[in-house]
């Protein structure tokens, strides 16, 4: 994969990010702490999970191997939905700014995951992407079911988007 490749698909995975959590503003603090209805139990968990996910492995592409903590062992309070809104921008940022610092022979750099397991970063990345995607996609649904869709989160429709994080120049 080369790297403006992967940098469309990080750029998409902020906007989607941004466009849930936009959205999910719009549910009650019950809907929004509602037990039993995601992987994650709630959406509030969902979306503290989204955040975590996305934090660790970018921390890890990056040499910091945080193990099995959370960021919010870090430092980062996460303990409501402007904060974790605030920090997913952030951290959006920061993921962006990781890709398009690396090459393409960064990109097929193969990082130890395990003892015996290692696999080329840019697929690591691809995961993270991927994975936003799953959990954006329940997050979809159930807003849906409570009366706030979030609408299309369609690739190709936000190629003509603006982008968070974009400037105006």
């Amino acid at each position: 994969m080369k790297t403006y490749e992967l940098l469309a698909f990080v750029r998409y995975h902020a906007w989607a990010n941004d466009r849930i959590l936009t959205v999910t503003a719009g549910l009650s603090d019950e809907e929004l702490r509602a037990t039993g209805k995601f992987d994650h139990d709630s959406a509030f968990q969902t979306l503290r999970h989204l955040c975590d996910v996305d934090w660790s492995w970018r921390e890890f592409g990056i040499g910091n191997k945080v193990g099995e903590t959370y960021v919010w062992d870090h430092g980062f309070v996460l303990d409501d939905l402007p904060a974790i809104h605030a920090f997913c921008l952030e951290e959006d940022t920061r993921l962006r700014s990781y890709v398009q610092s690396l090459d393409d022979t960064a990109l097929s750099e193969s990082l130890d995951t395990g003892p015996d397991f290692a696999v080329p970063r840019w697929l690591i990345l691809a995961h993270v992407v991927n994975h936003g995607t799953q959990h954006r996609s329940e997050l979809a649904r159930y807003l849906t079911e409570c009366g706030h869709s979030p609408g299309d989160l369609d690739l190709l429709d936000a190629l003509v988007l603006k982008w968070p994080g974009d400037s105006d120049d």
